[in-house]
């Protein structure tokens, strides 16, 4: 199983949330001002959300 981590110390939130729409598996959500992971289970590792999130703000492992 992947695990999915957002920094939120240096997320930015919901104003460059683009990569949430990116993520094919639905995993990034905006929920208020944060960005939050939901079901990390289903993460196929591709890393859209990595390569688009300008402050290198998630992490998968």
């Amino acid at each position: 199983m992947s695990e999915v981590t957002v920094d939120h110390a240096k997320c930015e939130g919901p104003e460059c949330g683009e990569y949430v729409d990116l993520c094919p598996m639905e995993i990034l959500v905006i929920d208020g001002e944060q960005i939050k992971v939901q079901n990390p289970e289903e993460c196929n590792e591709c890393e859209v959300c990595i390569d688009v999130c300008p402050k290198e703000c998630i992490k998968i492992n």
